[in-house]
């Protein structure tokens, strides 16, 4: 602001700074863990030296708002996360945003998408060619994976703590109930599976119908919940399904669409075990359960080197099924991360290779000359791209001609859609 005088015929000018006043900003908030690369789950605690101030994160790269989550302990990172945050307190202007990027090695994925377990400087057998064998389970001692049923309300509330696990988990949708939300967008996005509960949830012969009315068939109940999670959700394919109730009249038809199909019958899975892939075992939560019980069940399955499925409703709130805390599901997960030697995975993830390890297994093995030659199947509607680890006693490997390299982890990985395999002197 400038204030002018004339005097006579002279004009002179007093400039003047107004006086302004600006509110103190909160200070950025601190994680206790540096970013960077890790072998290892980290626990990364959110701190601000301003009192009374309110924490916002995401772990999504996202700039946090006050609409982000409040923090409220440590973050569990298990993958790459990109970790923000800000504080907010009253009187004050925001905190500048404080940002890591975080990489757990350990438990992450290979360019073909498998986990990768510790270890490391395994040299490549040189004894006599042959003696193949497929590694369990990735070459990690067992497997969980989670999955959710019925796309209730509360599975959408904390989908964002159940995405800050950093583990691939199993959603199976009603799509007639859906609320069509945004969410199964983003958790397709994020690398989850959705799968497919039928349209409306009912028994195989049309009763007892969840939520509206029959479709009028199986395959059209299937059917319909297929087109809308690759319509609503930007899936390409809907590989697997879980029967409502658990109802065996499913069966017939679910072969005819998918590649597996979960079932409610208590138990776990071992490698090239006679588990049906349409009945898949489970462990089904009840209502009230805790940490202690699913840790019991992650504890025996590794103990037996197999594969557990744990099948969880409402996460409580909404009415849903069997109620659980959405915290004793992140406790579970966290124990399982803490043994570091299992695989947590989605369903068709596990289920590909469970299933590939047996048409590797059962392959049929020919001469050539120097050459020994697998050939195999694969069963109907499995997903392309799979790979299986093996070992060998010594040889060469080669698949279309190329020699396939060896991981010092210990094995080579092949590819299944090619159906075979040549090992060379």
């Amino acid at each position: 602001m400038s204030w002018v005088v004339i005097c006579g015929s002279s004009r002179v000018s007093f400039g003047i700074t107004p006086v302004t006043s600006s509110a103190p900003q909160a200070a950025a908030p601190t994680f206790s863990v540096t970013a960077g690369s890790y072998k290892s789950l980290q626990s990364v605690t959110i701190s601000t030296s301003t009192a009374g101030a309110v924490i916002y994160y995401t772990t999504d790269g996202s700039t946090p708002t006050a609409s982000s989550r409040v923090y409220g302990g440590p973050v569990s990172i298990a993958a790459t996360v990109v970790l923000k945050a800000i504080a907010t307190a009253s009187g004050d202007s925001d905190s500048p945003v404080a940002s890591g990027t975080y990489t757990v090695i350990s438990g992450g994925a290979s360019l073909n998408g498998l986990p990768v377990p510790s270890g490391g400087g395994v040299r490549r057998p040189t004894g006599a060619a042959g003696g193949l064998k497929v590694l369990d389970w990735a070459g990690f001692k067992s497997a969980v994976t989670y999955t959710f049923d019925d796309s209730i309300p509360s599975q959408i509330a904390n989908y964002p703590l159940l995405q800050a696990t950093g583990v691939r988990m199993t959603f199976f949708l009603v799509c007639g109930s859906d609320q069509s939300s945004p969410t199964w967008a983003q958790a397709a996005k994020d690398g989850h599976e959705l799968g497919n509960h039928t349209e409306h949830h009912c028994h195989a012969d049309g009763t007892g119908c969840g939520w509206g009315a029959y479709a009028g068939s199986i395959a059209a109940e299937y059917d319909a919940c297929t087109d809308h999670i690759k319509q609503s959700y930007g899936v390409g394919n809907v590989w697997t399904t879980a029967a409502p109730y658990g109802d065996t009249g499913f069966e017939t038809v679910a072969k005819t669409r998918f590649f597996l199909n979960r079932g409610v019958w208590r138990g776990q899975i071992a490698a090239n075990d006679q588990t049906d892939p349409y009945n898949l075992l489970i462990y089904g939560a009840a209502a009230g359960d805790t940490a202690e019980k699913f840790n019991a069940q992650i504890d025996s399955s590794h103990a037996a080197g197999k594969w557990l499925i744990l099948l969880f409703h409402s996460l409580g709130g909404d009415g849903g099924y069997a109620p659980v805390n959405a915290s004793d599901v992140i406790a579970s997960v966290h124990h399982a991360q803490s043994m570091g030697d299992v695989w947590i995975d989605s369903m068709v993830n596990v289920g590909a290779y469970w299933s590939g390890q047996e048409a590797i297994s059962n392959a049929i093995r020919t001469q050539s000359g120097g050459d020994s030659v697998l050939t195999w199947s694969l069963p109907s509607h499995f997903p392309s791209g799979r790979f299986v680890r093996v070992t060998v006693t010594g040889g060469t490997l080669k698949q279309g001609g190329r020699v396939l390299p060896w991981n010092d982890g210990g094995y080579y990985e092949i590819a299944l859609d090619p159906g075979s395999l040549t090992i060379s002197r």
